[in-house]
């Protein structure tokens, strides 16, 4: 018998201590997008993990209620409840759907980082997937990064088969040879002054030596309505092939553990992602003082390359910014899906006379990411 009890008091000491560590790391996941990544190293990789450690801190309340110790629930509910905040961004929850009146004035915005409209073959006679999802939506504005970096998307084999439909659903269009792009019904403007590029040094500079990352196209709506459109494709994660692989084996549980692999993940994979996080926290940067200087009704989309609790992600939100997918999204929807990462780094943010009553993401087109769609109201 007191064997037995030593024994449940050890599993007692070890839930209790699994607990604790989880309900601190929650926090500190939840609320390290705060921090700037130039100053502490370990909280942008903490921030990637939210999603996991709500659900293990979400376990642990179960778990403590089944077994009736009221006390040991209390500490990751209080977690939980500290966290909720940015937990909301990345598991939003909206029972009620936002009412619409019959004659009320919406429009649709789509963002989708299409990848080339890939995979592309010269000798690929098949429509674009993805462009064929687009002109499905029937959005009044597309925001597009990585249409194509190399040439104009319009020149590609499977998308060209269908330039016809294109141009006439959406007159209005730019290329992409710097990555960013529109599709629109109504016309717009370019303020050049609001283009943000990346230099010739960068990891994804093109041939002509840079690589626009935030572009503002200023939309000509009827009713002298003013609306700014902002496009964002952030720096990339950066990963290297030999770096993809490494993380590859890590999953499949192919590591040995010697200390030379172990260099390997730190410099190999945490070097390269914290060099990106620095990156995209300093374009972020830039972004906000674009938007301070931006009129008052804006939408900015695109792909960020960070989660809901980043550090890039508050910086660009701000205190006047909001969420479509928090807004009027439910649960969790990640938006990117390739190399076993499982992340929500498409975001779609707003503010002005304008609010968003619909959001969703579809698992549509052949890109390694998915598209969002958000519907908005003119108030």
């Amino acid at each position: 018998m007191k064997g037995i009890k030593i024994g449940r008091k050890t599993i007692k000491v070890l839930l209790l201590s699994i607990t604790l560590i989880v309900s601190v790391l929650l926090v500190a996941s939840a609320w390290g997008g705060l921090v700037d990544p130039k100053h502490v190293r370990i909280l942008p990789f903490l921030t990637l993990a939210l999603p996991l450690l709500l659900v293990a801190d979400v376990l642990a309340i179960v778990v403590w209620l089944v077994l009736m110790k009221w006390k040991c629930a209390l500490i990751p509910f209080v977690a939980l409840v500290v966290a909720w905040v940015p937990v909301r961004t990345v598991f939003p929850v909206n029972v009620l759907e936002t009412d619409v009146p019959a004659d009320a004035k919406t429009f649709k915005v789509m963002t989708f980082n299409t990848m080339n409209f890939g995979p592309y073959n010269p000798s690929n006679h098949t429509p674009s997937e993805s462009m064929r999802y687009i002109l499905e939506q029937d959005a009044d504005f597309v925001l597009l990064q990585e249409g194509s970096q190399e040439r104009d998307y319009l020149t590609l084999s499977n998308v060209r088969m269908m330039r016809e439909e294109i141009e006439a659903k959406y007159p209005y269009h730019s290329d992409a040879n710097h990555d960013v792009m529109i599709l629109s019904k109504y016309p717009y403007t370019v303020d050049s002054v609001s283009t943000l590029k990346r230099g010739a040094g960068s990891l994804q500079a093109t041939a002509d030596c840079y690589q626009v990352y935030a572009r503002a196209f200023d939309i000509e709506i009827p009713e002298q309505k003013q609306l700014r459109i902002i496009n964002l494709h952030l720096q990339s994660v950066g990963l290297s092939d030999d770096a993809k692989n490494l993380y590859m084996r890590i999953t499949e549980n192919q590591v040995d553990g010697t200390k030379q692999e172990l260099r390997k993940i730190k410099n190999s994979i945490f070097g390269q992602l914290l060099w990106a996080y620095r990156l995209r926290a300093d374009e972020a940067c830039d972004v906000r003082t674009l938007l301070d200087e931006s009129p008052a009704n804006v939408i900015l989309c695109g792909d960020f390359n960070d989660t809901p609790s980043s550090f890039v992600y508050r910086t660009i939100l701000g205190d006047d910014m909001r969420d479509a997918f928090v807004e009027c999204g439910n649960g969790f929807a990640h938006t990117y899906h390739d190399n076993r990462f499982y992340f929500k780094i498409d975001h779609i943010m707003y503010r002005g006379a304008f609010e968003a009553v619909a959001w969703k993401r579809d698992k549509r087109g052949n890109s390694d990411h998915y598209p969002q769609v958000a519907t908005f109201i003119w108030k």
